[in-house]
């Protein structure tokens, strides 16, 4: 009985031996690029494309918009037209170089600084002509393409989130334009210097030359070598301006006393 168990067993164990061997797979159905999905090789393909595109046409999550205002080539203006200008009812004569018109022009003793009292802004012809001489500066336009531009660019990349037709450009053609720059005033029928322009170019030059900067931006932006340039050109615009706000002299001692005597009578 137990030879009769042990053949037995033998047998069935040659039977599954072979059936095992003959299951047994190719060397073929092994390989991986058979057996696996190609879908997911097609989706990863599909994703580096998109990548790609996106890269080229600066579409997708990583979107960013380039702000840019328009590069201005600046030509300053320098002839300023005689004028007739009707006010109040009276026609007056406005010539460059000569101030305002009797009409309404006033006398030193009126504007300028008397004592302790403070000067009014007033155009006189020698106002006139150091503006003319300010905006006719040899450098002045390379002054104001190559450092306008400057901050203009570096003004749009402190601020990515604001796009570029709400930027405002530092300055325009407008206020280096003597027309523009040397108006009349419609109350007073005065001559005077268009504030928002004055501001303008006084902002632009003192960014330009912070005494709080190491490093002038008018280095960066003119050049190195141009710095006696650029002093040239804003000696020009401080000469102008104490000359227009009267505070590069006075009326004081014995000549003041004279005018207060002269205004009693």
């Amino acid at each position: 009985m137990n030879k009769f168990t042990v053949v037995i067993g033998l047998s069935v164990g040659l039977l599954l031996l072979a059936l095992i061997f003959w299951l047994k797979p190719t060397n073929n159905s092994l390989n991986p690029s058979v057996n696996v999905d190609p879908q997911p090789l097609e989706n990863v393909s599909e994703g580096l494309n998109e990548n790609r595109q996106e890269e080229n046409t600066g579409l997708g999550n990583s979107q960013s918009v380039e702000n840019v205002l328009p590069t201005q080539e600046f030509k300053p203006k320098t002839d300023w037209a005689d004028k007739t200008i009707d006010f109040n009812g009276t026609e007056l004569s406005y010539k460059f170089g000569e101030g305002n018109p009797s009409e309404v022009a006033l006398s030193s003793e009126q504007y300028l600084p008397k004592g302790e009292k403070d000067g009014v802004a007033y155009v006189t012809p020698k106002a006139e002509y150091q503006l003319k001489e300010f905006l006719s500066d040899e450098n002045l336009p390379e002054l104001l393409n190559k450092c306008v531009n400057y901050l203009n660019k570096q003004m749009i990349a402190k601020n990515p989130g604001v796009s570029a037709d709400q930027m405002v450009s530092i300055l325009d053609n407008k206020d280096v334009d003597i027309e523009n720059y040397l108006i009349i005033d419609k109350e007073t029928g005065r001559k005077m210097i268009n504030p928002e322009s004055d501001y303008r170019m006084n902002d632009f030059l003192n960014v330009l030359n912070n005494p709080l900067d190491r490093s002038p931006v008018a280095m960066e932006c003119f050049g190195l070598n141009r710095m006696q340039d650029f002093s040239d050109i804003q000696k020009k615009f401080h000469d102008l301006g104490r000359e227009y706000t009267n505070t590069g002299k006075s009326i004081q001692g014995s000549e003041w006393m004279e005018v207060e005597k002269n205004q009693q009578q």
